[in-house]
């Protein structure tokens, strides 16, 4: 059964890894994790790759940087002939709004890519084939963004019912992507593959989409490069940047699509309804799957960090700041999307709205469910391991103390089942047993040998 669990475990790759000689053993990461994919075992934490979602929210709470996300150097974009950057919408709430939009995405410029395409742009897509999706009523309600794919993947672990809510149209970082390299292929006159499309990513949940996608073979994005990695960067160099006009395209409504609320502000349609941080997604999603969810709500944006994208485990500024610069962004920027410009040599708008006619910015499949508990390898094997879980669980004290390593008594009981934990890790049950042995002992020293027994009589 172990075996079987672990060549299951093996199928996954993740972003956020963990460094163990600054692991403390504290917990934090093991109360903070939506999915109970964390533990700690002999004094170091582990993380479940099956149970992982990549939220990031383990990288916010370690005090000593054990968690961190595996990001692509800036070095790998000279693989290429031709290095595109798609920073996220989240990039630009990175930057005092004194400093020129034009100046920010010219210092990528500056880093070593030959363009900047921002992931707004790819907002902008997203939001028209989205708008047409909505007009057909005959779909699942509410209808779930699926711009986070860590709220994707919390959905395929926690709420499996709910992945036929998902909206069928890719983000707007993997759109944006796909626009750009067919046009630079079309325009340089070289191949897709020499082409190296990199995403400035604010989570490491985004890098995990892009290494392995949930819903297409593969993505057109080549890498993703952490914004903390470029941040310093172009800030330290910012005097030697060169400014390309009017390199900053996008409107001011998609980079919304960076905060919390943005992307319901340009969807415009029906009644929707924005939720931010991981918490309290998890709880809107429990509502929903139980059916007590009456309000009515056509769409649903939910973003796994706070602030949504712009409160992302790989930014560096505070969320709420970053999340108010980006509102003042959408308030002083133009309001006419950049997709409209048909500026040679992108697709044109009547290309691009021709492709999502087309469903090309559809996601290729649905994301199916992540079976996160594997018990026996056959019916009846399974029904008794349930019946022992059971039994596990109903012995433990309910209290989730975490003191064992888990977060909870339920998640402990697993560990148990799955031999991957002792019973008397727990210190309620060791208690129990060491209070059990004393009454043996006590028991026992009260016994004498047979041969003594007559003596006193």
């Amino acid at each position: 059964m172990a075996e079987k669990q672990k060549k299951v475990e093996k199928e996954y790759y993740h972003s956020v890894r963990l460094a163990e000689d600054r692991c403390i053993a504290c917990t934090h990461c093991v109360r903070e994790c939506p999915t109970e994919a964390i533990r700690v075992r002999s004094g170091k934490a582990e993380i479940n790759p099956v149970r992982c979602i990549d939220c990031g929210a383990c990288i916010r709470v370690c005090p000593t940087d054990a968690k961190y996300a595996r990001t692509d150097p800036l070095e790998a974009i000279h693989r290429f002939k031709h290095k595109v950057a798609v920073p996220a919408s989240a990039f630009a709430g990175q930057f005092k709004t004194s400093i020129p939009p034009d100046k920010i995405l010219s210092g990528l410029i500056y880093l070593g890519f030959d363009e900047v395409y921002e992931g707004a742009l790819g907002g902008e897509i997203v939001t028209l084939a989205t708008r047409r999706f909505l007009e057909n009523e005959e779909h699942l309600k509410p209808v779930i963004s699926s711009l986070c794919p860590a709220v994707v993947r919390l959905i395929q672990v926690r709420f499996p019912s709910l992945l036929n809510h998902i909206i069928p149209i890719e983000a707007p970082m993997d759109a944006a992507a796909r626009v750009v390299k067919a046009s630079r292929s079309r325009e340089l006159g070289i191949p897709p593959e020499e082409i190296g499309v990199f995403f400035i990513t604010p989570c490491s949940a985004k890098v995990t989409a892009i290494k392995q996608p949930l819903a297409t073979p593969r993505t057109a994005l080549d890498g993703a490069i952490a914004i903390s990695d470029v941040y310093n960067r172009i800030m330290s160099n910012l005097e030697k940047v060169v400014v390309v006009p009017g390199i900053a395209r996008a409107s001011g409504l998609a980079l919304g699509w960076g905060a919390a609320g943005g992307e319901n502000t340009l969807i415009g349609k029906g009644r929707r309804l924005a939720v931010d941080g991981i918490a309290n997604v998890v709880r809107v999603l429990e509502l929903i799957e139980s059916d007590e969810y009456h309000h009515g709500y056509d769409y649903l944006e939910l973003r796994a960090c706070t602030s949504g994208c712009v409160g992302g485990p790989l930014t560096v500024e505070d969320p709420f700041v970053a999340k108010n610069r980006i509102d003042e962004l959408r308030a002083t920027r133009s309001e006419k999307f950049g997709i409209e410009e048909n500026r040679p040599p992108d697709l044109t708008f009547q290309e691009i709205t021709g492709l999502i006619e087309d469903g090309e910015f559809n996601l290729r499949m649905t994301p199916g469910p992540r079976p996160t508990l594997t018990l026996g390898t056959d019916i009846t094997e399974t029904i008794a391991l349930m019946k022992k879980l059971e039994a596990v669980s109903a012995s433990l004290p309910g209290i989730d103390c975490g003191s064992c390593g888990a977060p909870t008594c339920r998640a402990f009981a697993e560990d148990v089942v799955l031999e991957r934990a002792h019973i008397t890790d727990c210190t309620f049950k060791l208690r129990e047993r060491i209070q059990e042995l004393a009454k043996q002992m006590g028991t026992l020293s009260e016994q004498l040998p047979p041969t003594l027994k007559n003596q006193r009589k």
